[in-house]
């Protein structure tokens, strides 16, 4: 957003949320079936192959559908980006973030498309000193824009009006 609205606020993103990363599984972990293992290939092309989970699951890792997920690893342009898990039981994968926020605050397709407005500033604070340091994504170093619920929607994160 280039003008944010009188009643808006420019907030850093960390001050909205709190990131938890998803888990390192072993490839002696993959099994045939169970929970789905959610990588950043599978959000980026819902078509490609899922490997499954048999184990315990800690919480922090588990996915239901719905959640605001964002990937932070791999080639900056192709696989960072903000993503809403549409499935239902799964389990997150390390170089994930579940974005916990509270949504009575902030309308999850609005937080969404903000994050992903501001991915080449959170591609160049995560790779700054020519290596991936995640904890200035966690520590929500790049602002973004926050206003009352009414107003949120997609459109206006993109360029400023209401949809």
């Amino acid at each position: 957003m280039s003008e944010l609205p009188n009643n808006w606020i420019e907030t850093e993103i960390g001050n909205l949320c709190s990131l938890k990363n998803g888990r390192a599984f072993k490839p002696s972990e993959w099994q045939s079936s169970g929970l789905p293992i959610v990588r950043i290939q599978n959000l980026n092309n819902p078509t490609s192959t899922y490997n499954y989970f048999q184990g315990e699951v800690d919480e922090r890792n588990r996915l239901r559908g719905g959640e605001l997920l964002f990937a932070w690893s791999g080639t900056p342009g192709t696989s960072f980006g903000a993503h809403v898990w549409r499935d239902g039981d799964a389990v997150l994968n390390q170089h994930i973030f579940r974005v916990d926020f509270d949504e009575t605050l902030l309308d999850k397709r609005f937080f969404r498309s903000a994050i992903n407005q501001k991915l080449g500033e959170l591609i160049d604070v995560a790779y700054g000193g020519g290596r991936c340091c995640t904890n200035r994504i966690a520590d929500g170093m790049t602002p973004t824009p926050d206003g009352p619920m009414p107003q949120q929607s997609p459109t206006r994160c993109e360029d400023g009006r209401s949809d």
